[in-house]
């Protein structure tokens, strides 16, 4: 065998060798450091909807705007919310006009009630004096002591009394029935006055304001157009914290933990490589050929062959305000520990 013989078969040997280490170690550092080009950008958001149905009358908004938590955006013509806040005012303001007169209708009725029953309590006593003379007399009438005249007249003052005590007892009875209370308009003013707190809340609502730090999309309305209760107007994506969803392979998820570091690169805008932790992962994905709500649907790259299925990392990024961020733009996660 010739020396150049030896020396090619040596050359190939170390050049298979190189090639086969440089594999194995582009192996040891893929399983160490996981990455995926299959991920994009997300961020919370929120359909702004207004809870009143009106005319919008001013507008302080358009798209990717910037906006503060607190920012009026939108305002619902408030008049005719105004208006019925005015009519909640005057139905409470009567009610409780109408209770301080029945409270003093009330008191007055149970003075007359206490004066009824008093004067009843005096009819009582005067019915037990006539009884009692009649009762003293009747034995002297066969004496002669009593005339039959002064019989006559105590046994008619012992009609008379009894009379007298039936009557009063009747009035007291009814001065008693007749008072009245204000229970029931109590009741009606606690309605009344949430009717009032409602129509002052719809006041409130027709002031749209940010609930969050963000910005502003999908918004086409101009001054004029009517909003509808329960109908989205546009949506606004909370910019206090951004994420990076990235879709690994099951056989990846046992070398990735909740707080590994990670650096990702935004499609278009690899001179900003933007850092970021793992903030969890993903516990579930929909069945291949199974439909329902609850868990993600993560295709998998071929369906003739037995492939790991993809599971979505949530990696939430340390820089929220990149202007390059937008929902949905491709990224690639590499997972550095």
């Amino acid at each position: 065998m010739s020396e150049k013989t030896t020396l090619g078969r040596i050359i190939a040997f170390v050049a298979i060798a190189s090639a086969v280490t440089m594999l194995v170690a582009t192996m040891i550092v893929l399983d160490r450091r996981p990455r995926t080009h299959d991920a994009y950008v997300f961020a919370y958001s929120a359909g702004i909807t207004p809870e009143v149905s009106g005319r919008i009358v001013e507008s302080h908004i358009q798209n990717d705007q910037l906006v503060r938590k607190g920012d009026v955006l939108l305002r619902i013509d408030p008049e005719p919310f105004e208006m019925k806040l005015r009519q909640a005012d005057a139905q409470v303001a009567a009610l409780e006009a109408d209770i301080d007169l029945t409270s003093r209708q009330v008191t007055s009725q149970g003075s007359g009630a206490q004066a009824a029953s008093l004067q009843a309590d005096r009819t009582r006593q005067q019915l037990a004096l006539a009884h009692n003379t009649v009762q003293r007399m009747a034995p002297l009438l066969a004496s002669g002591f009593v005339t039959a005249q002064q019989m006559d007249e105590a046994r008619t003052n012992e009609r008379t009394a009894n009379a007298q005590l039936a009557a009063a007892v009747q009035q007291a009875s009814q001065a008693r029935e007749a008072i009245g209370d204000v229970e029931s308009l109590k009741a009606q003013l606690l309605g009344a006055q949430a009717a009032q707190a409602l129509a002052a809340r719809n006041v409130r609502e027709t002031t749209i304001r940010a609930p969050v730090d963000g910005r502003i999309a999908g918004f086409n309305l101009s001054i004029g157009s009517f909003a509808v209760e329960g109908h989205p107007l546009f949506t606004l994506i909370d910019n206090t914290h951004w994420y990076a969803i990235a879709n690994f392979r099951e056989t990846d998820l046992r070398h990735l933990r909740p707080g590994d570091r990670a650096t990702i690169w935004v499609m278009g805008h690899d001179e900003h490589p933007l850092q970021g932790v793992v903030e969890s992962l993903g516990s579930g994905v929909q069945p291949q050929g199974q439909a329902g709500p609850g868990l993600p649907a993560v295709d998998r790259n071929l369906n003739w062959v037995v492939v790991a299925q993809r599971f979505p990392v949530w990696v939430r990024l340390d820089q929220a305000d990149a202007s390059f961020l937008r929902i949905g733009a491709t990224v690639s996660v590499k997972v550095v520990k």
